[in-house]
């Protein structure tokens, strides 16, 4: 089977299987392993791009996770108040959404921060990763102004983000895993690759 044909089939399996499970209590959890396992796989095999990547998003999200396990949120503002709890809700994510971007945008020099490794150089999956969040942080944005909408306008028909969030954040992460997924099979198959030069 071909490397492309294995990344796609590999980004549908996660794909339906996020979706099926369609519990945040389970799903972020498992993409929060699937980024350490990322973060680990990077270390096994010294490539320290991969492992920068994965580990970036690895801290955020764990950052992302522990805010809202915490229950800060439901400290702040009591359920009652729809607007503000909303928009703490979605205003956080979208403030941590956009903050990621700007790691990866910048994830070269971050990683020249961090490591003095003469490997660390832009790869071809850095440029999806930020698309990725991208796209997050417009359904973030979407949803705080539905939110607005449905809270304080009064807007009961307004809520496709709300009745849908689950399946497009999972969509995201998905192709996140996917991707981070297509990088280890071509770290794989590069070093596979230099090994047969070698010999």
């Amino acid at each position: 089977m071909k490397v492309s044909n294995l990344i796609l089939l590999s980004i549908f399996s996660i794909l339906i299987f996020y979706i099926q499970l369609w519990d945040h209590r389970v799903v972020t959890p498992l993409y929060i392993l699937l980024l350490g396992t990322c973060v680990g796989y990077g270390v096994y095999t010294k490539n320290i791009n991969m492992k920068h990547i994965a580990l970036f998003l690895l801290v955020i999200h764990i950052i992302d996770y522990s805010i809202f396990e915490a229950g800060l949120i439901d400290y702040i503002t009591p359920y009652e108040n729809q607007l503000i709890r909303g928009t703490l809700i979605f205003g956080t994510q979208l403030i941590i959404s956009i903050g990621t971007v700007l790691v990866l945008i910048l994830r070269v020099q971050l990683s020249r921060i961090f490591s003095k490794s003469k490997s660390i150089a832009l790869t071809h999956f850095d440029g999806i990763f930020h698309w990725l969040y991208i796209y997050l942080s417009a359904i973030y944005f979407v949803a705080l102004l539905e939110n607005i909408a449905w809270s304080y306008f009064d807007m009961k028909s307004w809520t496709f983000i709300y009745d849908n969030f689950e399946g497009l954040i999972y969509t995201a992460w998905a192709l996140c895993c996917g991707t981070l997924l297509a990088m280890m099979i071509t770290s794989t198959k590069s070093n596979y690759h230099d090994e047969e030069a070698i010999s």
